[in-house]
């Protein structure tokens, strides 16, 4: 197909600021000391020391990325949201406490959906438009929620190599499926204590270089669009920051590449359809 201006391609650049939040529901599932310092600061280091770092790099290739925040991680770091808006980069919405949807009830996933647009929205001149659920999980009421709550597309299902329109009543939403083989926690995740959740492992930064610019070459061949799924703590770390940039610079250079918001191209998708 053929996207915005003649491009080969769609790329999303997104990531999750998790920060510290989702570290403490993991420690109270496990019934462990939830402030654990050491465990915590896996996630403090997102908006401490990884986000500037990815900031710095956006700005440098003059791309505009996705960020999804949790209510709770804006209350405690109103500035980074701030600093992200800053920059021209789309928020999107990412629960409140980032508890997963589908162990809510219809009202605490309500009230998760309301309580993230209210920590969220005097952080930033736009409402949030885009959610993604936390721990990429959704409830048979998420689409119905989402929609009442007039969002117009979800960054959560997995099931297609292109957006597609959900239909919810009379209302149409986009959904921008993503795949785990394009997510950085699946290769980079570890956490030595507790060991019973996130410790996938530490692969080598070369390796996944070579199967994301793998995929994007094929994404590229085919037309398709690709949205990488990442976390500040995770790839914001120096070498992997410095990867991340080693394929942005090779999609700007191989040819008609439309590196865009994931709002962008729901937006897109949506004139599209119509």
């Amino acid at each position: 197909m053929e996207w915005k201006d003649g491009a080969k391609c769609a790329v999303c650049l997104t990531f999750d600021l998790d920060a510290e939040i989702s570290w403490r529901n993991i420690l109270e599932r496990n019934k462990i000391d939830r402030d654990n310092p050491v465990v915590l600061s896996l996630g403090e280091y997102g908006p401490k020391a990884a986000l500037p770092r990815i900031l710095r790099l956006l700005e440098k290739h003059e791309v505009k990325a996705g960020f999804y925040i949790p209510g709770e991680v804006a209350e405690r770091y109103p500035e980074s949201v701030k600093e992200i808006d800053g920059f021209g980069h789309e928020i999107g919405h990412h629960g409140y406490s980032h508890r997963n949807p589908a162990s809510l009830t219809v009202k605490e996933e309500r009230e998760e959906l309301e309580k993230g647009f209210a920590a969220l929205e005097p952080l930033v001149e736009e409402r949030p438009q885009g959610y993604r659920a936390p721990a990429a999980d959704m409830s048979e009421s998420t689409y119905s929620l989402l929609a009442e709550s007039g969002l117009m597309y979800d960054s959560t299902m997995m099931g297609a190599d292109l957006p597609y329109v959900v239909e919810i009543g009379e209302q149409k939403m986009v959904e921008l499926p993503f795949k785990w083989i394009l997510d950085d926690w699946a290769f980079f995740g570890f956490n030595y204590f507790p060991p019973l959740e996130y410790q996938s492992g530490i692969d080598s930064h070369r390796k996944v270089y070579e199967i994301w610019a793998d995929e994007f070459e094929a994404v590229y061949d085919e037309g398709l669009y690709m949205m990488l799924v990442m976390h500040p703590q995770i790839m914001g770390v120096p070498s992997r920051a410095k990867m991340l940039e080693n394929l942005i610079t090779k999609m700007k250079t191989d040819g008609d590449v439309w590196i865009t918001t994931p709002l962008e191209v729901a937006q897109f998708w949506l004139e599209q359809e119509g």
